[in-house]
C-alpha cells in the first residue's frame, strides 16, 4: 500500500474503487492508470479479473504489452512469467531449473466483478473486506444505459460537483432557461459513511420548484434521483491529482413500452454528457482554484450542505486510515523488539 499512501490528492485507503466496465476486459491484458498507479488487467483461464502491477520487476516493463498464456501473464521484454499471485514462474534466460529470487514478483490486488463494473480494493489485504458501496434502488430498474469518460479535473473536485446542484440556473440557463436559484427546502444527512441530500431550486416567492435528491457512499459512488422515473449512478476513480475516471448509468423509465426504457435511457446520457457535462460544466470546473479543495480557502454556504458534509467525513476517514496503520505499525515494532 505504499503507493497509496504518498498523497491525499483524492483517494482514501482501505476503500473499493471502479476500475472499469466488465465488457471491456478479455483474457488480452488491459492497462488503466488509476489511483496514480498503472494497473495490468487480464482474465484467467477461469474468467476471473486479475489487477496486478504494470511493471515488470525484472527491468520495469509494461507488463500490459505482454501476452496472456493460460493462468500467467507474460514479459513482453524478456519472456519472464508471472501467475495470478504475481508470482514469477519462469525466467527463460535462466532455465526451467531456475531458483527464482523472492523479491521476482509483481504486487497484485483485491479485484471484484459488480455492477458491470471491475473494482479494486485500495488497501491493506484483509480476510473480510468490505461490501462494494451501491445502492439497492436500482439493482432492480430496467433498461440502463451507461458511459465513461476521463474527467480532467481533480477527484475531489469531482465528488463535490455531484452534491452542487444551485449551479444548474447559472451553468445551464441557456439549456434550461427559467430555473430558480433560491435553493429552499435543502436537507442534509450523514449515516456512517452514507451522505443524502434533498431540496428544491425555486424562484423567490414560488410554492415549488425542481426537486432533487443525491445520495453518495465513500469512496466514489452518487445517486442523483431528478423525479422517481430518471435516476442516475455515478462511480469516480483518481488517475492522477488532475483527472478522474467517470462511470455513469442512467436509467429512465417514463413509459411503459417494452425496450423503451433502454433508448429513453440512452437519450437521457447523451443530452447530458453532450450538452451539459462537457460543455458546460467542464468549462466551469476547470478554472477552479485550487484544484485540490482547501477547506481554509473556499468558503461554504448552506446550499454547500452536501459538500461540507463530504469533505468532513473525508477527513474523519483519513484519519481513522492514518491511526489503524499507526497502530499496525507500533504492533510490529513491539513484535520484533
Amino acid at each position: 500500500m505504499s503507493d497509496s499512501m504518498k498523497t491525499r490528492d483524492g483517494w482514501l485507503p482501505d476503500q473499493w474503487y471502479p476500475l472499469i466496465e466488465s465488457r471491456r476486459l478479455r483474457r488480452k491484458p488491459v492497462a488503466v492508470q488509476r489511483l496514480g498507479v498503472r494497473i495490468a488487467l487480464w482474465r484467467d483461464t477461469s474468467g476471473a479479473a486479475v489487477a496486478m502491477r504494470d511493471r515488470c520487476p525484472h527491468r520495469g516493463v509494461a507488463l500490459s504489452r505482454g501476452s496472456v498464456e493460460g493462468d500467467r501473464i507474460e514479459c513482453p521484454y524478456h519472456g519472464f512469467q508471472f501467475d495470478t499471485s504475481g508470482t514469477c514462474q519462469l525466467m527463460p534466460c535462466e532455465g526451467e531449473q531456475a531458483k527464482i529470487p523472492a523479491g521476482m514478483s509483481v504486487d497484485t490486488y483485491a479485484v471484484r466483478e459488480q455492477h458491470g463494473l471491475v473494482w479494486i480494493y485500495w488497501g491493506e489485504r484483509a480476510e473480510a473486506l468490505p461490501e462494494i458501496p451501491w445502492f439497492d434502488e436500482v439493482k432492480d430498474r430496467r433498461g440502463g444505459a451507461s458511459t465513461s469518460k476521463t474527467w480532467p479535473i481533480n477527484f475531489v473536485r469531482t465528488i463535490e460537483s455531484n452534491f452542487d446542484l444551485h449551479h444548474t440556473p447559472f451553468v445551464h440557463g441557456s439549456v434550461m432557461p427559467g430555473l430558480g436559484s433560491r435553493l429552499d427546502p435543502y436537507h442534509v444527512e450523514v449515516n456512517g459513511s452514507h451522505i443524502a441530500t434533498r431540496g428544491e431550486l425555486r424562484k423567490p416567492g414560488a410554492d415549488s420548484g425542481l426537486a432533487f435528491r443525491m445520495e453518495f457512499k465513500m469512496p466514489c459512488v452518487t445517486l442523483i434521483e431528478l423525479t422517481p422515473k430518471a435516476v442516475f449512478v455515478v462511480a469516480d476513480c483518481l488517475i492522477d491529482e488532475h483527472s478522474t475516471w467517470r462511470w455513469a448509468r442512467y436509467y429512465v423509465d417514463y413509459l411503459p413500452i417494452p425496450g423503451i426504457h433502454q433508448v429513453l435511457s440512452w437519450l437521457f446520457l447523451q443530452v447530458d454528457w453532450v450538452l451539459f457535462q462537457f460543455p458546460q460544466d467542464l468549462k466551469v470546473m476547470e478554472t477552479q482554484e485550487p484544484k485540490l479543495p482547501d477547506r481554509h480557502v473556499d468558503r461554504f454556504v448552506h446550499a454547500d450542505g452536501g459538500t461540507t458534509a463530504y469533505l468532513k467525513l473525508r477527513r474523519r476517514l483519513w484519519a481513522e486510515a492514518e491511526a489503524r496503520r499507526e497502530a499496525g505499525t507500533s504492533s510490529s515494532l513491539r513484535q520484533v523488539s
